[in-house]
């Protein structure tokens, strides 16, 4: 490469050659003075700390420094607020649980003092006054949220047991005798208990209730259970027992058709036979007796409709 110099102080042109290693040399001298002067301005400032680079860095530290408080305030105001919030749905759950644990008989669970007493959970009353923020720090936080933790736990546990009680008990009422054997026209024609035999054979023990109905009218089954007797019988003529666990039997007599046989599975209402005059009988009725460990109980003790009498 070469440059050519022109000036009125030469009487001539001047010519300048270079080549490569000069352009190399210039670049490397370059670099090496941006870096030596980077170095010196980077000691400069770690050194003498020089006031506008300290002021810059103090300035950036307490910005980042307060904008971290800010988050952090922040945050601790949404999860109080939050805590507030299931604290008070842990409150009013205390006064559900109360009213399940009184009509489930079981004892109401011990919980930590609430706001707001379990009675009144229910209907929170009238409230008002100024707003006073409540500042939470990590640690009081930490605190509220580990006695809610095991409150929350209790009532979990409080919770099993009702649903466990509640659950026994629908089970029970489902395989309790508590539905009507006949619907319709159905009408009481003898109760439970002592009466004149209908064949004059003097005083005797009636060990069922007897509902009148007309000839074919459908029999149904009072609960859920498993037939275990099906068959004709000399007195009772076309009988049904069904068995609705321990050793609770309902027994249906004078049919005039049976439906179903014995090991069957019967739901509440279903159909188990027709309505008749079979056996000992003097007309079209159907004999229901309730018997637990063979002996007989009052059926109306069970039944929840009432039957009007004849």
């Amino acid at each position: 490469m070469q440059i050519i110099l022109l000036s009125s102080r030469f009487s001539t042109a001047k010519t300048i050659h270079l080549d490569f290693r000069h352009i190399v040399a210039v670049l490397g001298f370059f670099l090496i003075a941006v870096l030596c002067g980077s170095t010196v301005l980077s000691w400069l400032s770690i050194h003498w700390r020089l006031p506008i680079v300290q002021a810059q860095i103090e300035a950036m530290q307490t910005q980042e420094l307060q904008e971290s408080e800010q988050r952090a305030k922040s945050k601790l105001q949404a999860l109080a607020s939050r805590l507030g919030e299931l604290q008070a749905q842990i409150t009013r759950l205390d006064g559900l649980g109360q009213r399940l644990s009184t009509r489930a008989g079981l004892p109401a669970p011990q919980t930590l003092p609430a706001s707001i007493p379990p009675e009144t959970a229910a209907q929170i009353p009238s409230q008002g006054g100024p707003f006073v923020p409540v500042h939470f720090d990590e640690k009081a936080l930490d605190k509220e949220l580990t006695a809610l933790a095991s409150q929350v736990e209790a009532q979990s546990l409080h919770f099993s047991s009702l649903e466990a009680i509640l659950r026994e008990s629908m089970v029970r009422r489902e395989f309790l005798p508590t539905s009507l054997p006949v619907t319709g026209d159905a009408r009481l024609g003898s109760p439970f208990g002592r009466r004149n035999d209908p064949f004059g054979r003097g005083l005797a023990m009636h060990e069922g209730l007897d509902f009148v109905a007309p000839y074919g009218t459908p029999i149904l089954a009072a609960a859920g259970g498993v037939v275990v007797n099906a068959a004709f019988h000399s007195e009772f003529g076309n009988m049904v027992e069904i068995n609705h666990g321990g050793e609770l039997i309902t027994r249906y007599a004078h049919m005039s058709a049976r439906s179903v046989s014995v090991g069957d599975t019967v739901r509440r209402g279903q159909k188990i036979g027709e309505l008749g005059t079979t056996g000992r009988s003097t007309g079209p009725h159907l004999h229901f007796e309730v018997r637990q460990n063979s002996l007989p109980l009052d059926p109306a003790t069970f039944l929840s409709v009432r039957v009007a009498r004849q």
